[in-house]
């Protein structure tokens, strides 16, 4: 079974309880395949990044299998304000956040279709693939943005929620978490990174914990707390406001 999601904001949980933990999110017009079905919870995998946890009934909107074939082969288009506004005649306004996807967009007349409803939209939308500086360009968009684990939103979102969002809307496909995210891309040296590559941190144990994005100077940017920049070194990240090493550095990639 298929469907799209047509509520704002959803959040993607580890078990089927509204007190269970939220892993991630879900952003209008994403798309996802329902495996599993518990009373009014349905357990999904998202089309895009193949991401997988419990939902509730209420934001699903199911369409075929055809239909969902055809929605992730189409050009994406994305909104690229922190709130755009679509309004559809029977459901009325929506305030969807930056990254949703516009399903069967037509950004000549700026329409975009949910189910049975066109909708349109009142807000800019980014489409195609742009290099690292626009990757980086829309990341900072997210600055002083509060951290909420699982968030992917300008409302709250954790470190590799930044680093997935900004790469989504610029066309490249990046995993969810940062220990997936690490896998990607070539690796390079730090002295060799370019502003928009991605650093990776580890624990004691050697597990991925952390991602930022480097942006030149000896800096990087990243979601702990809040989105923020902090100075970078071969060691880790050093925190200004505490005076310390809070992450250890394990490496670099380019994802381009």
């Amino acid at each position: 079974m298929f469907a799209i999601n047509f509520a704002t904001i959803v959040p993607i949980r580890a078990s089927y309880a509204d007190e269970s933990e939220i892993m991630t999110q879900m952003l209008f017009g994403d798309t996802f395949e329902i495996l599993e079905t518990h009373h009014q919870w349905k357990y999904i995998r998202t089309a895009y990044d193949n991401y997988e946890g419990w939902i509730d009934e209420k934001v699903v909107l199911e369409i075929s299998q055809e239909e969902f074939y055809e929605i992730n082969r189409e050009q994406q288009y994305y909104t690229s304000d922190v709130l755009c506004e679509v309004v559809f005649p029977k459901s009325g306004k929506f305030m969807l956040p930056m990254g949703s996807l516009l399903p069967h967009f037509n950004p000549t007349n700026r329409s975009l279709r949910l189910g049975d409803e066109t909708g349109e939209l009142k807000g800019n939308f980014i489409t195609g693939k742009h290099d690292k500086m626009e990757v980086l360009k829309i990341a900072l968009s997210y600055l002083n943005a509060p951290y909420l684990w699982g968030g992917k939103t300008h409302f709250g979102l954790d470190c590799s929620g930044l680093t997935q969002m900004a790469y989504k809307m610029c066309g490249y496909n990046l995993s969810r978490n940062a220990s997936q995210q690490a896998l990607q891309g070539e690796n390079i040296d730090l002295k060799d990174a370019e502003a928009g590559d991605l650093a990776f941190f580890s624990n004691a144990k050697g597990k991925i914990i952390h991602v930022g994005f480097l942006i030149g100077n000896g800096q990087i940017y990243h979601s702990h707390g809040n989105a923020h920049i902090d100075p970078i070194d071969e060691k880790g990240i050093w925190s200004n406001k505490f005076q310390r090493y809070s992450h250890q550095l394990s490496h670099v990639k380019s994802l381009s």
